[in-house]
């Protein structure tokens, strides 16, 4: 399938494309390694073969993008209940097929025909550049496109370093989860734990009193009445962990097989797949019957350990009612200590419960230091790939500049697009009474994420105000409301995306391409695109908006170099590209309004007659451009 002459094994091909049903029902193209074009009329489908092929590869543009959601409205009305088949080989040289419906996912099959669990979306063996009409120019006014034009020629390291920063952000977010939760704790053991200091006075004030022979047993037996209470609270929670335990067992068992036939059902038992879920249901209800054998001896080692646990707990109830009985009179034997009784074993169950706190507290400020290093550390590398994913992009944009000097120039700023934090800054300080607009742009603009995180776990107004150029006062509520919203976590984690720059030399200065005229901004990025590359480049129309003099003495001179390292598929109504660009394979297309058909398929010389009449305007109109210009 399709022309293989020329093939490296460093570049992916598409081979060939069949459709069937819809408005090109029984359409058959054989691509070329090098520059193809597909030619016709209005309304024959040509726009429809790249999004068909866009369709089946899975690079459909969001739909929700106005100017690029019309490719989604051309693939469903024109292919219709049809199916879409492509042949490609990956730059490994493996070849495939992959079919596709409209409605439907893509199934990919090998050379031998046979069903793989590949996903093209998922997988990324094959890869192609698509753009329709329009996009060329969408690229020179929204840097979002200009940045993953740019991350196209390095797109393995950045997918590589962007899965790696994915991964950071989940990281980081749920470190700071933990570390809030533990901050939050420790807040609340800290407030208890405050209580000691005064609380060890006290019970000293109570030991100086007990200044006579029997002090020492006196606040001993203090000590042990506390920790009575506490020996009865563990028994009573191992109880009624054990007498619970049973019949958790016994109900797990009865319910496993109920929730498992409630996933299968009966659709998918009786399905095409029968039988591997018999499979699963077997082994599952083999792993009930041996869930279920083990449940009697849960309950008897259930049963055997509460009788324990009774048996211990009649032990100490024996032995706290000795101990209460001497405690008791040991406090009869002074009417003063006697009075102070009551208050005293109030003041020691609560020293318990505070020297408890403090432990723990103790436990969570060492695990807290620990997680705190982990959670830096990993904002520290998160900081660490962006920089290497900036570098990237830098060397790209360089290599781009030296490539296409002096016409074209590409650069990239650093964290130059920093609209994400300045949303972030805004949802802040809504509600704050502040007129925020101004602050948010000083701050935005003069202050780094991480440096405002400093300022305010600092509560460091003054540094604010100094660095932003904004009042203290006002530096001061911004503080307060970054700190009620929590929003250091969010501010660790903002993205401020680097920022690319496309100039084209217009006279004697470089200009921004989103400030250029429609051909300008076409001029500016189409060149950029031809620019080599590993896999095939699908354009809708290249020439629209270019004049016919620059697409003679640039971009026909770029497709002629192009197609000699990239395969090159282009729709196109002026007939420089295919005739001037030497095109190796060129597909005509026709339409009788109801169907599209393909007539020909052949090299320039093949279809000459076709090019010279649907693009040239015929004999007749080279005959009347000759006498008009003389030659």
């Amino acid at each position: 399938m399709g022309s293989t002459e020329g093939l490296t094994n460093t570049n992916h091909t598409i081979l060939g494309t069949e459709i069937t049903g819809g408005f090109l029902e029984g359409a058959h193209l054989e691509f070329s390694q090098g520059l193809n074009c597909i030619i016709g009329g209005r309304g024959t489908g040509k726009t429809t073969i790249l999004e068909l092929i866009r369709h089946v590869l899975g690079l459909m543009p969001d739909p929700k993008r106005s100017v690029r959601s019309r490719a989604h409205s051309v693939v469903q009305n024109n292919l219709a209940n049809g199916r879409v088949r492509l042949h490609f080989q990956t730059r490994h040289g493996m070849r495939y097929t992959a079919e596709r419906p409209w409605n439907d996912e893509c199934q990919v099959l090998d050379e031998h025909r046979v069903a793989t669990t590949i996903s093209l979306e998922r997988d990324r063996i094959f890869r192609a550049d698509i753009y329709s009409q329009n996009e060329v120019e969408q690229i020179a006014t929204d840097t979002g496109f200009q940045l993953k034009l740019i991350d196209q020629f390095e797109e393995e390291k950045i997918r590589s370093i962007n899965g790696e920063i994915s991964r950071l952000l989940r990281d980081v977010d749920h470190s700071a989860a933990e570390l809030a939760e533990l901050t939050r704790k420790m807040e609340d053991l800290a407030e208890t734990a405050s209580e000691g200091p005064a609380l060890d006075e006290k019970l000293k004030g109570f030991q100086q009193q007990n200044g006579g022979p029997d002090a020492k047993l006196i606040e001993q037996a203090h000590a042990h009445k506390a920790l009575r209470d506490r020996e009865k609270k563990v028994i009573a929670n191992l109880v009624s962990e054990f007498t619970t335990l049973g019949p958790r067992f016994q109900t797990y068992a009865d319910t496993l097989g109920q929730r498992l036939a409630g996933y299968v059902g009966a659709d998918i038992a009786a399905g095409p797949n029968e039988s591997q879920f018999q499979t699963i249901g077997n082994r599952v209800v083999e792993f009930i019957d041996e869930f279920r054998k083990a449940v009697p001896w849960v309950n008897e080692h259930c049963q055997i350990t509460l009788n324990a646990l009774d048996g211990v707990a009649n032990e100490l109830e024996a032995r706290h009612a000795d101990q209460e009985h001497a405690y008791r009179e040991l406090m009869d034997k002074s009417q003063e200590e006697q009075s102070r009784i009551n208050e005293r074993i109030s003041l020691q169950k609560r020293h318990l419960e505070v020297s408890d706190a403090s432990r723990l507290l103790d436990g969570l400020k060492r695990q807290h230091v620990e997680k705190t290093g982990k959670h830096q550390e990993m904002t520290r590398r998160l900081t660490r790939m962006r920089d290497e994913r900036y570098d990237i992009r830098k060397s790209v944009a360089d290599q781009l500049t030296c490539s296409l000097m002096p016409t074209i120039r590409v650069s990239v700023i650093q964290a130059g697009k920093r609209q994400a934090f300045a949303d972030l800054l805004t949802d802040c300080l809504k509600g704050s009474g502040l007129k925020y607009a101004s602050i948010v742009e000083k701050i935005v603009q003069t202050v780094a994420p991480d440096e405002l995180i400093i300022c305010v776990q600092q509560k460091d107004a003054r540094r604010l105000a100094e660095v932003a150029g904004i009042e203290p006062s006002r530096a001061g509520t911004v503080i307060d409301r970054l700190i009620v919203s929590q929003a250091v976590v969010k501010l660790e984690t903002v993205e401020l995306e680097d920022l690319p720059c496309i100039e084209l030399l217009d006279g004697r200065d470089y200009k921004d391409a989103a400030s250029l005229s429609t051909g300008q901004r076409c001029t500016t990025i189409l060149p950029i695109l031809l620019l080599e590359n590993k896999c095939p480049l699908l354009i809708d129309q290249p020439e629209d908006n270019l004049d016919n003099a620059f697409i003679f003495e640039t971009i026909v001179k770029s497709i002629k170099a192009a197609k000699a390292h990239r395969q090159l598929i282009f729709v196109t109504h002026n007939p420089n590209i295919p005739v001037l660009g030497e095109a190796d394979r060129v597909f005509v297309l026709t339409s009788d309004g109801r169907k599209g058909t393909i007539t020909h398929q052949g090299t320039v010389d093949d279809v000459k007659g076709q090019i010279e009449t649907l693009l040239e305007g015929g004999r007749e109109a080279f005959l009347q451009r000759k006498v008009r210009y003389g030659h």
